[in-house]
């Protein structure tokens, strides 16, 4: 099914919307939207139904928060897509109600209108024709666009109405129904899809955990947003996992324990905790999407390694990713890419002369420096950890090695320890310390799609900076890669698979390259 539904929250959470003092209980429009929106969006996975959620949190004067979201549901396919914005009413404490506003889908807003008024037992004030909304008019799905006014913040009524046990999952899965329509047949839900947990006071929750089982299991299943399991009351490890996630997205402790504080968040529909504002020259969410995509759509990310197969999803993407960001450090003269992407040497440690003639079967030459010369470089890197650690980013030392000092050992996915610093100085340690102060990311969720690993792989040995090093290899898994780049190019025999010939070089690998490169000069380059 190709349908997608884009939900985005009204206002930002630096230009508020309507809040509803000083009539109790009081509700913020802001707030409540974003719940509004992630718990749709649940009810849409349930469904199966693609769908994404935005809120605006940069956005500080109306019109800039009106562009961001117009821009950023522009940002997919308009093809089979529905653009949905989420807003709370407010008038004069006494108008009340539910509407919905058009422009083009009369039908469908009637439709999601009522059926709120049903579920919230709120007045229904209908589809209502709105010709002069920024978002209605500038949004581009070819589906249309609808904006729910959900109900009055400043009406009392609404409020406690809306406050009412079980109301809020009621509104949301009405809504979530109403705008699936025929797409998704009932016989084709889940069974549990529709189903709400017991009203139970908060207090009354006992504590749980792996091993766990009952109705307090299942009613927490049915509890955690976009529940990657079955509702089958067990606690077991992809419950486990499931609630270690919420936690960490909620700012708690993420222990895999559901006590009070988790119950808690729960209960109040808790938004995930604003990411941090990514770090300049980082690549925007837009882009990273479209280059993981190209990566996972490529040729190369089916193609099964010698004696390791098929990459993980996660080394495919997250190498697509930095491959991007040290283009764009390329494109700033970022010293450490420059180094990179230096012409071929005729240094026996320079792992393109080394593997000139095999660069030279795949028409990969490296005699003029720039992007052509660091995207070969990539492919080599694909297939070079590829063979060292099988794509996993968290790898740890070789344990039938004695290299346990924090400068002898390996660490990451291309087993590369810090002792090859000296052959790449300065730039090695300037590039490990911008990633040691934040200012560069290293896409670790990217990397570590379909990668698994194991409490020994995480162990680092030693003290100091060797001992960091080891640490920021696994956890920021693009300075790795950067790091491997800058050592190959300067001290290739660090490698053994690379100075035996057992790296795999693949003229696929580069083609994939060339489509990142090719996307990332279509769209804005931000300066590092």
């Amino acid at each position: 099914m190709t349908f997608k539904i884009i939900l985005s929250s009204g206002h930002g959470l630096k230009i508020r919307g309507a809040r509803g003092n000083p009539v109790p209980p009081q509700v913020d429009e802001v707030d409540e939207a974003r719940k509004i929106v992630e718990k749709v969006a649940d009810y849409l996975d349930d469904l199966g139904i693609a769908c994404e959620t935005l809120h605006d949190d940069v956005s500080t004067t109306q019109s800039a928060n009106l562009d961001w979201i117009v821009r950023h549901h522009n940002q997919f396919d308009s093809h089979d897509r529905l653009d949905v914005s989420v807003h709370l009413n407010c008038y004069d404490h006494s108008a009340h109600g539910t509407e919905v506003l058009y422009v083009t889908q009369e039908d469908l807003a009637a439709k999601v209108s009522l059926a709120i008024a049903d579920a919230g037992d709120f007045y229904n004030r209908g589809a209502k024709y709105r010709g002069d909304l920024a978002f209605l008019n500038g949004t581009t799905g070819d589906r249309g666009a609808i904006l729910i006014e959900t109900f009055f913040c400043d009406h009392t009524g609404d409020c406690n109405q809306y406050h009412a046990a079980g109301t809020f999952d009621a509104i949301c899965s009405s809504i979530a129904n109403a705008l699936v329509g025929e797409e998704s047949p009932e016989e084709d839900r889940p069974a549990d899809a529709s189903e709400r947990p017991r009203s139970i006071p908060v207090e009354d929750r006992p504590t749980l955990g792996r091993g766990d089982k009952g109705e307090d299991v299942l009613d927490l299943q049915r509890m955690i947003p976009r529940f990657s399991g079955e509702f089958d009351g067990d606690f077991g490890p992809t419950t486990e996992e499931n609630v270690m996630r919420y936690q960490r997205s909620r700012g708690l402790a993420a222990d895999g324990i559901v006590g009070l504080q988790t119950w808690k968040a729960l209960y109040e529909f808790k938004l995930p905790v604003p990411p941090p504002p990514p770090p300049p020259g980082a690549l925007t969410v837009a882009q990273q999407q479209a280059i993981m995509q190209i990566a996972n759509e490529s040729d190369i990310a089916d193609y099964s390694w010698d004696e390791r197969g098929v990459a993980p999803t996660g080394f495919m993407q997250g190498m697509a990713l930095s491959f991007a960001q040290t283009y764009k450090r390329l494109k700033a003269n970022h010293p450490a890419a420059i180094e990179m992407a230096k012409a071929r040497t005729n240094s026996e440690k320079d792992v393109l002369n080394l593997w000139r003639e095999e660069f030279e079967d795949e028409d990969m030459a490296n005699e003029t420096a720039g992007i052509d010369t660091l995207r070969h470089l990539y492919a080599f890197m694909l297939g070079s950890g590829m063979r060292e650690s099988s794509g996993q980013h968290c790898c740890g030392r070789d344990q039938s090695a004695d290299n346990v000092s924090s400068d002898t050992a390996e660490a990451g996915a291309f087993q590369t320890s810090y002792n090859a610093s000296s052959a790449s100085n300065p730039e090695f340690d300037m590039l490990m310390d911008e990633y040691l102060e934040g200012l560069s990311p290293g896409y670790l969720e990217a990397f570590s799609e379909g990668v698994s690993c194991s409490s020994s792989d995480w162990d680092n040995y030693g003290s100091g900076r060797g001992e960091q090093f080891q640490e920021l290899c696994k956890n920021q898994p693009a300075f790795s890669a950067e790091i491997h780049a800058l050592t190959l190019r300067n001290l290739c025999n660090h490698y053994g698979p690379v100075i035996r010939f057992e790296i795999e070089l693949r003229s696929d690998a580069d083609e994939m390259f060339k489509a990142v490169q090719d996307y990332m000069d279509s769209t804005e380059i931000i300066e590092v």
